[in-house]
């Protein structure tokens, strides 16, 4: 036996190990392999025993999909942008053209915009205690006509997407995992884990948030698939994110997608409209496939809107009767010297010349009438000052306003693609981004509205109030559509449901 050194009172051996009872004061050991408490014998050390192995902790932070810096439109992406929400943004004049001279967020009603997030949300999560908002992401079934009759090979590749690490406490590459769950097996995510480590290896950035705070996040490009393929969604669907480490399993976001069950179709009728002196030279052929793939890839594909270019014409207005007093008031309209042209008077009289004379006019009613289900795009080259383009509609104060089914892109919109999609979109029944309302035309009012010229919404303006161009213009940037413009757009009368 070793030398042992104790002031315990009793000391008790044997040939294979050697047993202290500690009863009181200090203990100083050599050679001593256990000791216990005397008054409990319980065992306070063991020479003989593995040590005990520290159990690692999972480390908290959210994970995030976003959209990858290509973005054309291919497919629907929304998310809660930090300007939408904090006071990030300077902003020199309000809406109203009136000076602000204020750091504010872009949206005009915070809380309106979290609520709009959530909407539809499936299984809601505040992973750690900390709000979260889902990305949203909408693309089109792909299937075959017995599968269903509406699908398509548009987003047959799916959804490739960023993801986004944002630490709650700093993370470490210690194995943990991100697991993607997808609990319908026509929506697929792929891969189904991804080690936090390929996410680090991008190296940790940092955003700022009004106050000082810090936002410290990891961004791995193209880091994830997501295809829905051999049936539609029945249901918006999630796609939840988990953090695994050992046997700690944790929720940390997740992405919500879209129903498809349901893919309306949008007719286009093309007019090119023309005059004495009016030829539209500047609308050829290749500008209308641009046209239709725009419509139908970039745009309104974003709200699963399948849209269908089915008549490209012309129409001249030269040749008309002139004992039709319709046909003398546009020409007055026109070439009147008394008085300045009026472009929204003028798509009027378009519109109503053509349900008399047009080749292609509803076959029952009014173009703006709830039975045609077409949308009218009037192409002029007449230049109307500033105005690109202009839209069909009515209201009034007894009447909630209703966009018409028709609109005119003039002499400075034929050649700008946002134009011709932002009338669209009235068409359809969007409003601006930034309008409040109009109660003299019974317009309602949205649950919140942005600064003018600040986002890249496709219904936004490419100025702001101050006279400085929206951010997003410089690199044909307008692009997007929120979500819940989505669900304006799928309600409009003008499409078909049933093809």
């Amino acid at each position: 036996m070793g030398n042992m050194i104790s002031i315990a009172k009793t000391i008790v051996e044997n040939s294979e190990q050697s047993t202290i009872y500690a009863t009181d004061g200090d203990l100083s050991l050599n050679a001593a392999s256990l000791v216990k408490l005397k008054s409990t014998d319980k065992i306070i050390y063991d020479k003989y025993k593995a040590p005990e192995k520290k159990e690692k902790q999972l480390k908290k932070f959210l994970v995030h999909f976003r959209r990858p810096a290509g973005y054309m439109g291919e497919y629907g992406f929304d998310w809660i942008r930090d300007e939408y929400i904090h006071a990030l943004y300077f902003i020199e004049r309000d809406n109203n053209s009136h000076a602000c001279m204020s750091t504010l967020p872009l949206a005009s009603d915070v809380a309106a915009v979290k609520a709009t997030y959530l909407k539809d949300v499936k299984n809601p999560v505040k992973p750690y205690g900390k709000d979260y908002y889902p990305a949203w992401l909408s693309i089109f079934p792909h299937t075959n006509s017995r599968q269903f009759k509406h699908g398509s090979d548009m987003n047959k590749n799916g959804a490739q997407l960023d993801l986004e690490l944002e630490e709650i406490e700093e993370v470490v590459s210690d194995g943990t995992t991100l697991i993607f769950e997808s609990k319908n097996p026509h929506l697929k995510i792929t891969p189904q884990e991804i080690n936090i480590a390929a996410l680090m290896g991008s190296g940790k950035q940092t955003r700022f948030l009004p106050n000082g705070v810090k936002v410290k996040y990891y961004t791995l490009k193209g880091a994830v698939n997501v295809v829905n393929k051999d049936a539609p969604l029945q249901n918006h669907e999630e796609i939840k994110v988990f953090a695994k480490l050992g046997d700690k399993k944790e929720e940390v976001g997740k992405l919500m997608v879209y129903l498809n069950n349901v893919i309306p179709k949008m007719e286009l009728a093309l007019v090119k409209v023309s005059h004495q002196g009016s030829s539209i030279t500047t609308i050829d052929q290749q500008h209308v496939k641009d046209f239709e793939y725009q419509f139908k890839r970039n745009s309104f594909n974003q709200a699963l809107i399948r849209a269908e270019l089915k008549t490209d014409t012309s129409f001249d207005i030269s040749t008309l009767p002139l004992i039709d007093k319709d046909v003398t008031s546009c020409l007055d309209n026109l070439y009147s010297v008394k008085k300045v042209f009026d472009p929204h008077q003028y798509l009027q009289d378009v519109i109503r010349l053509y349900e008399k004379y047009g080749e292609h006019k509803p076959t029952g009613g009014s173009i703006d009438g709830d039975a045609n289900k077409r949308t009218y795009i009037f192409l002029s080259d007449i230049g109307a000052g500033n105005l690109y383009g202009t839209t069909s509609g009515q209201g009034d104060l007894a009447n909630e306003f209703e966009w018409g089914n028709a609109y005119m892109i003039f002499q400075k919109g034929l050649g700008d693609r946002a134009t011709l999609l932002h009338e669209a979109g009235h068409s359809l029944g969007l409003q601006h981004t930034f309008s409040a309302g109009d109660p003299l035309s019974g317009l309602p009012a949205p649950p919140y509205t942005f600064f003018q010229g600040h986002t890249d919404n496709i219904m936004d303006y490419t100025w702001q109030t101050n006279g400085n161009r929206n951010p997003f213009v410089a690199k044909d940037n307008l692009r997007s559509f929120f979500k819940f413009q989505w669900d304006i757009m799928r309600k409009d009368r003008s499409l078909i449901l049933n093809y």
